[in-house]
């Protein structure tokens, strides 16, 4: 992804939107990202006064995000900051010092379907839990993985704000609302429109979960509901869906293809521990033919070779993907769109809910 400064520009998952606005200047931007990406530095804010650099989630789905920025002694990447719907979080607590930072989120292993990422093309490590991260370069020869992030361009002062917001535009609060439907879908639920809109259906839902978690049975949303949808979603996606299962002594990088709303999308990269199992689809599966990719790595992050050979799983069904973390729509063209084409290999269900894919 280019620059996100006054324009609008592409993402993996669609477009995204930042909206940007610095003080003193009064000026607001928008760029879009399908899940959007906003960038604010608010002249007035609810906040209270004070330096930092939040990050604001203005989608219906959990994010983890993280941040990337330049200090006097080198790179350094920070995370995961979590983000329910509707909610800010401070990521640096301090004064505006860069003209750039960069930012990166996806949406948590509870929502049904494939992860959604807003990223970017500037490179930073990351890893699987908490991190403060110096230096950007050979993430994998150090025992990290990494993303592309996304670039901000702001303006030196007491604060700013990046808002990841979708195609429906939510506010902060509907984002609220829409985030509880999603979960409440997630675990199950009936819901059939993710729109922001409170209306019964949506309150009774609510209610009902609450009672069946032990929670007050108010139909206000709040941490602790947010917290036990998530907590039930993950056990529900833990018995559905696709996974990958690497019973390899090396660590197994895998990928994804799959038909969604009549158009192919992949997705990877997915880390497969040895002798562990990871989910690629989340939620029941819908379709009779998926498609896997995935290889096997060393313990300096080149492909691992088995009596002689690379140790591949892969076929001739042709899609998309990057050399990091990706969600990529359309299986054609792909070099002419900046991607690279990659052989995988077709999985026949047999229209089972649950599928178990192993390399081995």
């Amino acid at each position: 992804m280019s620059d996100i400064h006054d324009r609008q520009i592409g993402s993996s998952f669609s477009r995204a939107a930042v909206l940007s606005r610095s003080t003193p200047s009064p000026r607001a931007v928008r760029l879009f990202f399908g899940l959007l990406l906003v960038s604010v530095a608010f002249l007035f804010s609810t906040w209270d006064a004070r330096a930092d650099y939040k990050l604001c989630n203005a989608t219906s789905y959990v994010l983890d995000s993280a941040i990337g920025y330049e200090t006097e002694t080198g790179w350094e990447s920070q995370g995961w900051f979590r983000l329910l719907p509707g909610s800010c979080e401070v990521a640096l607590p301090d004064k505006i010092t860069q003209d750039t930072y960069y930012v990166f989120a996806r949406s948590i292993e509870a929502h049904e379907g494939g992860t959604k990422y807003f990223d970017g093309s500037d490179r930073f490590c990351t890893t699987m839990g908490d991190f403060l991260i110096s230096g950007r370069a050979d993430c994998a020869t150090r025992g990290f993985d990494s993303y592309d992030f996304t670039r901000v361009e702001t303006r030196k002062g007491d604060d700013w704000t990046t808002t990841f917001s979708e195609p429906a535009n939510f506010t902060l609060k509907r984002a609220e609302i829409a985030g509880t439907q999603r979960l409440l879908r997630d675990t199950g639920a009936a819901i059939t429109r993710i729109d922001g809109i409170s209306g019964r259906r949506t309150t009774a839902a609510i209610t009902t979960f609450q009672q069946s978690a032990n929670l007050r049975a108010d139909g206000d949303i709040n941490t602790a509901l947010f917290n036990g949808l998530i907590d039930k979603a993950e056990k529900r996606q833990a018995k559905s869906g696709l996974s990958f299962c690497n019973t390899t002594d090396f660590l197994v990088w895998g990928a994804v293809g799959y038909e969604s709303g009549g158009k192919f999308i992949s997705s990877g990269w997915i880390r497969i521990e040895p002798q562990r199992c990871e989910k690629a689809i989340k939620g029941d599966l819908t379709q009779r033919y998926y498609y896997a990719y995935a290889e096997a790595v060393d313990a300096v992050g080149l492909v691992a070779r088995r009596r002689g050979q690379d140790l591949i799983w892969s076929g001739n069904h042709s899609f998309c993907t990057k050399g990091t973390r990706f969600e990529i729509e359309g299986r054609d063209n792909c070099a002419e769109r900046g991607f690279d084409e990659t052989g995988f290999k077709r999985v026949d269900t047999g229209e089972a809910l649950v599928w178990t894919e192993t390399m081995q």
